[in-house]
């Protein structure tokens, strides 16, 4: 699915040749790049043509797909 899904914020993703789950943190379309939190934590900044050459598949996020956000207190959850 190389180059077929759009990236947005709030959304999980598994990179298919990586084996790697990560989210979409901020899409900025006026300057071209793609923001994204892997699930141990690292930030990275991709360009929009990285991630359409990225071959892709959304995913549901992680049973504790909190483990990445370091300051979130369990009453920010809307659960």
């Amino acid at each position: 699915m190389i180059g077929e899904l759009d990236p947005v914020e709030g959304s999980w993703y598994h990179h298919l040749d990586k084996g790697q789950d990560f989210m979409v943190v901020d899409v900025n379309e006026r300057e071209g790049t793609v923001d994204i939190q892997h699930f141990d934590g690292d930030i990275e900044e991709l360009e929009m043509e990285e991630w359409e050459e990225m071959d892709l598949e959304e995913i549901e996020p992680p049973e504790d797909w909190t483990g990445p956000l370091d300051d979130l207190e369990s009453d920010d959850l809307s659960y």
